[in-house]
């Protein structure tokens, strides 16, 4: 038997073993669920926390996002202008380089920043979304701005939920997540 035959009698098989497990499968098994996303995303040239929120689509072992609520917080530049100083007292201050006066603490700290963006998503998972390893890909728009590759392990939390782990890598673009679907 050459190996292409080969190669086309397992496709045959699996595929008649995905279709009988389909028709087996109750028909009130629920495909659509409201997902989320919490991690570290990482686009040059800094980073921070991110959330995103949206919409899965899942099926025994393919599983999709749309995320059009993507937020992430990004810790500004420190301006170089303005330099914290501590009296023997313990009191912090913060003072203008410049001009040597005293200023607003707020001008020492730098400033939190809100990028949004937006993902959408396919992935798939071979031995069921009720766990296993899962490969996709990806486009984000938005803040980091690129299409991604993402890999992962989903399980089932609960008899409706899934939990999930995901490390998605871009252009410029890195995010490691915890999530879910509810």
């Amino acid at each position: 038997m050459t190996i292409a035959r080969l190669l086309s009698a397992t496709l045959v098989g699996l595929s008649l073993t995905a279709a009988a497990a389909l028709a087996q499968a109750p028909t009130k098994q629920r495909h659509l669920f409201a997902a989320g996303n919490a991690g570290y995303a990482w686009a040059k040239p800094d980073g921070g926390l991110t959330l995103s929120a949206g919409a899965a689509l899942a099926s025994r072992t393919l599983f999709g996002y749309l995320m059009p609520l993507d937020f992430t917080f990004v810790q500004g530049k420190q301006n170089f202008r303005y330099s914290q100083q501590t009296l023997y007292t313990g009191e912090v201050f913060c003072v203008d380089r410049q001009t040597g006066r005293y200023v607003s603490n707020s001008r020492c700290r730098a400033p939190l920043r809100l990028h949004y963006g937006g993902a959408v998503e396919a992935s798939y998972a071979p031995m069921t979304t009720a766990g296993s390893f899962f490969v996709g890909a990806g486009y984000r728009t938005g803040y980091a701005r690129t299409g991604y590759g993402t890999i992962g392990y989903i399980g089932r939390a609960t008899q409706r939920t899934f939990g999930l782990a995901r490390i998605s890598v871009g252009s410029g673009f890195f995010q490691l997540a915890i999530g879910g679907h509810l």
